[in-house]
């Protein structure tokens, strides 16, 4: 099903911006007219002035397209019945039904409607009252003849209602104090857990001062905690500190009509409802306004509805939907042409910017998945580690244990579960992943949605400024009876016949007959007139950098520039006299004289309708010819057609005045009529639409290949919508529509399921039920178009309910509610708001679409990386619990110290640990779904099983071996240790044990957990290569090139500290470590080898063997 036109606009107030986009789909170009088409740029450099015309012959009429769109709107409530459920269908409204109830006929019999969802904007009426009833309900005097002599509110109302309403000020964000965002990084699951091990320790401290270990132990886990908290919290504030450096959007001072006295100058935020204000171009419209009297006067409203293209505003209503209205305006907005007046409606957060800022702040900040998966990881460990306390706290008792070194002993068995290097481990590893993204141009502003970008599985892309340049461009041209199709939107008309006569005329009126001009002083990249301008790339060196024009004016210029040099081109065509563009003529006009034939031209361009209208003859190849029915049915399907796609076209006439009566010194007047505006001589349409960005559709399709599903939301209108999400790649199969034209169909004839794509207008969104959108959003090729920003913020919302990870990217004002609401909010850098880029969590910083497919990538690597890491930083809590419950059960002596267990945590463990941030994929993991986060856990019980029985019993068994090798040299067997730690090997122990004295006691454990602690730390370099990768072979990962050169120096780091904590004299004495005999260092490598020997088998099975893969797998 495809939804694709919104509400009918008004006829009249269709500006020179928004020249008839026809709510009609795609039409097939008329058989009369020949087309020329270059698709690409070696062609098209290779064939300058050679083009291939394919002729064909019969007109397509309005009438036709006109026949098909009635029979699109009779076909929605059927499109409703395919779409929703039958048992859902009974008094449930679609998407279709409310697109159809505003384009059907007022006699129709329609079903009443039932909203679900009341828009933020609903209450906002203003624009449909009589100015007689505004002025009573605002108690203001207007000047219903003549607005601009209205008086206004007196001075002392204005007070009053300032009092009263308050400044007209956004009221700004309370901004959150340093020392909370510090404070708030202690107080998550993974720094508590810490925080509890460390006070623990100090109880244990307290009941048993015989020895400094638990003491040590709770210092460095309470250090962990802070040096994390320090090193999280700047990283987020370098990012915060750059959000901090963008400039305020709101006006500061606007001109007010007060008491009936001239025009004044106040601050912004002294407006009040029922004020007479007065804007120019380049101001910021300072309130929301009712326009009472306009000449010309347009607004930039990219920002805020998604249209490229500076919006006409003028005193009549256009529709009821305030945001589509002609004649409002919104507060922050820019005028880019032209003058108003009009009367304040609403101020502060009251307007429309107002309650999109409360929306954004109401947004509840959601857990990121990273956030939820260690979370619940952590409650998995706490809950093991308080039950094997516990465990053992009673099976103490049960042997008769003194209640303090019991407690103390379920302590470290608590505190032995706690990870320790995992919480640095994860915050250094997303560190870098941010680094490495902000060399990209990604800037996260917080670690833990850099995993957030791999998890998504939709990304909600708003098409403005996004998906497109925000910069129009020409895209066809129409003449001599051709379409001549500038697939590669960024040619230059160079590539045309630029010698045709009929190119030429276009050529001179489009040059002369506009307004906008070059900066020649210029070097920024933005055009003064909101139009969003890179760096020209025409040929002359003198081509300065940006255009001062309205957004199509300024696209003509720069095109037809290459082909003469404006300025010069202005030169020999003075301008004698003009008429501006204004919604009631919908044409420019412009009289000009030819230096070389001392002639006077008029020249024209606007409506291709009302431009036709005006002329009775035609340009073809030079020759003028009659405009004849048929001629004037075949540009009108070319015009049905570009418009059809999404672009807006222009007409363009010219006629030759006659030199016995117009002559320079001429007076020439509009309001006196005496010059002819009529029997024009038609010269041809050119198109102009904002492209898609470079790089965009191939971004597109790699996240298509990922499983990810890219959605358009745009505020623009469907048609628009449609035609660009076609070009990128985001609709690649057919419509209804499309699927009729293809047919040669009516539309209602054709099966809603049997098309796959869908375009649904904002206008149907507020009445959608739950089971249509589940229907809706069960289709993998989607547009929203015509949206507000609340209905962006409905469809993130549905989106998440059905279980979709959500990414959100825009650039507007209005995308900001969205971007809060989403998993992951991306803002565009360089053309975002300051709105938009405070609500999201991650910035675009070269604006570019195809940067969040290098941070999805980024982030499914830095996903895979981690369930490595933590499988890696796990294994060692089976060898350094496993002394523990020796100790308890067989009351033998601790081989391994706390202390050690920390030298092995955050020590040895941590450099090898980071590595694997470097890691690189094992595979192409852009081909591959996204992750389910209700399946693919960040810890599995696979990896548990791994991790803990596996890789921990190996370093357990290394480590004990060497243990015993140890009491063995001392004349010690195994048996006789056996219950005997409460008796001996302890500090308080006064009897000698098989004719070793306390001291020599006390050196033989030193000595035996040194050795358990080496054979632990050497057979963990086997663990980490082990660990290396999840699927390929090791020795597969090295072949291919990718060698981590980052974990081969944290090995060497690893044995490094080893050897200095148990060679170092100094270091000996803090850690209880002793120098070693050179043969225990070599009793870990058979388990070195074992370890990886066996996990290349079970690589090797599951490469081979599915069965093997699922079960093996982690």
């Amino acid at each position: 099903m495809s939804v694709s036109s919104s509400p009918a606009r008004s006829g009249s107030q269709v500006e020179l911006e928004e020249i008839a986009i026809a709510s009609s789909d795609t039409l097939a170009l008329s058989p009369g007219l020949r087309r020329n088409n270059s698709s690409s740029s070696s062609q098209q450099k290779a064939h300058h002035d050679e083009n291939k015309h394919v002729n064909y012959d019969v007109p397509i009429a309005f009438a036709e397209a006109k026949e098909r769109e009635r029979e699109r709107l009779s076909s929605l409530q059927r499109m409703k019945r395919a779409l929703t459920p039958k048992k859902s269908r009974k008094g449930r409204r679609t998407p279709t039904d409310a697109a159809a109830e505003q384009e059907a006929p007022a006699g129709d019999d329609q079903e009443q409607p039932q909203p679900q969802y009341v828009s933020k904007f609903a209450h906002i009426n203003q624009h449909q009252l009589e100015l007689d009833d505004l002025a009573a309900r605002l108690e203001t005097s207007i000047d219903l003849e003549r607005p601009e002599r209205s008086r206004g509110l007196t001075r002392v109302q204005a007070a009053e209602r300032l009092l009263r309403d308050g400044p007209n000020a956004l009221t700004p964000v309370k901004a959150t104090p340093a020392w909370v965002r510090f404070a708030h990084q202690f107080i998550g699951f993974f720094p508590l857990l810490l925080e509890v091990g460390g006070l623990l320790c100090f109880i244990a401290y307290g009941l048993d001062t015989s020895t400094l270990d638990n003491l040590y132990l709770g210092v460095i886990l309470w250090l962990v905690v802070i040096v994390t908290a320090i090193f999280a919290f700047m990283q987020e504030s370098k990012s915060a500190s750059i959000m901090d450096g963008f400039a305020s959007m709101t006006p500061q001072m606007c001109l007010v009509l007060r008491d009936g006295a001239d025009l004044s100058e106040i601050p912004a935020a002294d407006l009040v409802v029922g004020d007479i204000v007065y804007v120019r171009p380049g101001d910021k419209v300072p309130a929301d306004i009712r326009i009472l009297a306009s000449q010309n006067f347009r607004v930039d409203n990219s920002s805020l509805t998604g249209e490229a293209e500076p919006q006409s505003r003028a005193p009549e209503c256009t529709d009821e939907n305030p945001l589509e209205t002609h004649n409002l305006a919104f507060y922050s907005s820019l005028a880019t042409d032209g003058s108003a007046h009009g009367v304040v409606i609403l101020t502060g957060d009251r307007t429309v910017i107002g309650l999109i800022a409360g929306m954004t702040s109401s947004a509840k900040t959601e857990l990121t998945p990273l956030q939820k998966e260690i979370d619940r990881f952590i409650k998995i460990i706490s809950a093991v580690a308080i039950a094997l306390g516990i465990i053992f706290l009673v099976v103490g008792f049960a042997v008769k244990v003194h209640w303090i070194a019991n407690v103390v002993f379920a302590i470290g068995i608590i505190v032995a579960n706690v990870p320790e290097g995992l919480l640095p481990t994860v915050t250094v590893a997303l560190s870098v992943t941010a680094k490495a993204l902000a060399r990209k141009n990604v800037l996260v502003k917080n670690l833990a949605s850099v995993e957030t970008l791999g998890s998504c599985s939709t990304i909600c892309s708003d098409k403005t400024g996004t998906l497109t340049q925000n910069k129009m461009t020409v895209a066809h041209l129409v003449y001599d009876g051709r379409i001549w199709n500038n697939d590669n939107v960024e040619l230059s008309a160079g590539h045309f016949q630029k010698d045709a006569p009929s190119f030429k005329m276009l050529h001179n009126i489009a040059t002369l007959c506009n307004r906008a001009v070059f900066n020649a002083g210029s070097t920024s990249p933005t055009s003064e007139g909101g139009e969003h301008e890179g760096q020209s790339t025409l040929s002359s060196s003198s081509t300065p950098a940006r255009i001062v024009g309205d957004a199509s004016e300024s696209a003509l210029l720069r095109f037809f520039h290459e082909v003469r040099n404006s300025s010069e081109h202005r030169m020999s065509f003075p301008k004698l006299y003009e008429v501006p563009f204004n919604s009631t003529n919908k044409w420019q006009l412009s009289i000009h004289h030819d230096l070389d034939t001392d002639l006077c031209i008029l020249m024209m361009k606007g409506a291709p309708e009302r431009i036709m209208s005006r002329c009775d003859r035609v340009l073809v190849d030079g020759a003028e010819r009659d405009f004849d029915e048929r001629i004037k049915a075949e540009y009108e399907a070319c015009y049905e057609a570009v418009a059809g796609n999404g672009e807006r076209a222009l007409g363009f006439a010219y006629t030759i005045l006659s030199p016995d009566v117009f002559t320079p010194a001429f007076e020439y007047d509009m309001d006196l009529a005496n010059f002819p505006v009529t029997n024009l001589v038609f010269t041809g349409l050119v198109s102009l639409i904002d492209p898609p960005r470079h790089g965009v559709a191939d971004s597109v399709a790699q996240c298509r290949d990922a499983g990810i599903r890219v959605i358009m939301v745009t505020g623009d209108h469907p048609l628009t919508a449609k035609a660009i999400a076609k070009q990128v790649g985001i609709i690649q199969d057919e419509t209804v529509e499309d699927i009729a034209a293809r047919e040669g169909v009516p539309v209602n004839t054709i099966d809603p399921a049997t098309a796959r794509a869908v375009v649904i207008p904002g206008s149907a969104i507020d009445s959608m039920s739950s089971e249509e959108w589940d229907a809706v959003l069960a289709k993998r090729q989607i547009v929203f178009a015509r949206t507000s920003p609340d209905q962006k913020l409905l469809i993130v919302e549905n989106c998440q309910k059905r279980g979709e990870i959500v990414a959100v990217t825009g650039d507007g004002v209005n995308d900001s509610p969205a971007l809060k609401k989403a998993d992951l909010g991306c803002a565009m850098g360089i053309s975002g708001s300051d709105v938009s880029r405070d609500a999201a969590d991650v910035i675009l910083l070269d604006d570019n679409f195809s940067s969040i497919v290098t941070g999805i990538r980024q982030g499914r690597i830095i996903f895979d990386n981690l369930k490595k890491s933590i499988c890696y930083t796990l294994s060692s809590n089976s060898a350094e619990l496993a002394p523990f419950i020796a100790f308890m059960v067989l009351q033998m002596p601790l081989a391994l110290s706390a202390v050690l267990i920390l030298c092995i945590d955050l020590g040895t463990d941590m450099v090898p640990a980071i590595s694997f941030a470097y890691e690189a994929p094992e595979s192409n993991i852009m081909r591959r779904p996204p992750r389910n986060p209700k399946v693919d856990r960040l810890v599995t019980v696979r990896l548990a099983v791994f991790s803990y029985l596996w890789l921990g019993t190996v370093q357990a068994v290394a480590g004990f071996l060497n243990y015993y090798l140890v009491l063995g040299s001392y004349g010690i067997h195994p048996a006789d240790i056996l219950f005997k730690s409460l008796e001996f090997f302890r500090t308080d122990t006064v009897d000698p044990f098989l004719g070793y004295s306390p001291e020599q006691q006390l050196f033989i454990v030193r000595q035996a957990q040194t050795t358990f602690f080496v054979g632990v730390v050497l057979t963990r370099i086997g663990v980490c290569l082990t660990c290396k990768t999840r699927r390929l072979s090791l020795f597969q990962s090295t072949q291919s090139g990718k060698h981590n050169v980052v974990m081969y120096i944290a090995i060497l780091i690893e044995l490094a500290i080893v050897l200095v904590l148990v060679n170092v004299p100094g270091v000996q004495n803090v850690f209880g470590t002793v120098r070693l005999d050179w043969h225990y260092w070599f009793v870990p490598l058979p388990f070195f080898v074992v370890l990886i020997g066996f996990d290349e088998l079970r690589k090797l099975a599951m490469r081979r063997s599915a069965w093997a893969a699922h079960h093996l797998y982690y």
